[in-house]
Formats: structure tokens, C-alpha cells, sequence
């Protein structure tokens, strides 16, 4: 077995792993950004149309090791904390009107 190359895999799951919370954060950004909007409107902020349409979006990017279901699986938590997010943004933004008013 080659130490050094289970290192030098390990290191690029690594790089990866901090790729991915990277752009999770990112995504958690839009969705709270969403959330304010939504907040000035009184807007849902959850919306089941558009959570289908991720899942239905989904269904062809399967790989060798992720299935849709899979996927599915993983973008349920991620669309939670997005929900969580967004919430927040909204909730931010309804107390602002309320200090205003």
C-alpha cells in the first residue's frame, strides 16, 4: 500500500470537502437574500413548486456512486437549511418594518 498516495487523495478530499462548504454557504447567502425579498412582500417563504423543480432537476445528473436518490437524499438537507436561511432573512426584514412602524 502507497502511504503517500493515500495522503496526496486524502488532501484532495480535503480541498474538495472545503469546496463544497464553500459553495454551500454561498447558496445559504442566496437563499437568505431570497428570504429578505420575500420578508418585504410577505411572501412564503417556502415554496414546494420550486423545491420539486430542484428534485426534478436532479433526476438526470446520477453518477457511478450517486443515484437520484441519492441526490435527493443529500438536496433534502440542503433545501432544510436553505428553508432555515431564508427564514432568517425574512424574519430579519419583518423586524425592521416592525422597529419602523
Amino acid at each position: 500500500m502507497d502511504e503517500s498516495l493515500i495522503q496526496s487523495l486524502r488532501a484532495h478530499i480535503d480541498r474538495i470537502d472545503k469546496s463544497l462548504v464553500d459553495l454551500l454557504s454561498q447558496r445559504m447567502e442566496l437563499a437568505y437574500q431570497i428570504g429578505k425579498e420575500k420578508g418585504k412582500t410577505g411572501q412564503p417563504v417556502t415554496v414546494l413548486a420550486r423545491e420539486e423543480e430542484i428534485y426534478h432537476s436532479l433526476e438526470g445528473l446520477n453518477s457511478r456512486f450517486l443515484s437520484s436518490e441519492d441526490l435527493k437524499a443529500i438536496f433534502a438537507q440542503i433545501i432544510a437549511l436553505g428553508r432555515k436561511a431564508g427564514e432568517e432573512g425574512a424574519r430579519e426584514v419583518n423586524q425592521k418594518i416592525g422597529q419602523t412602524s
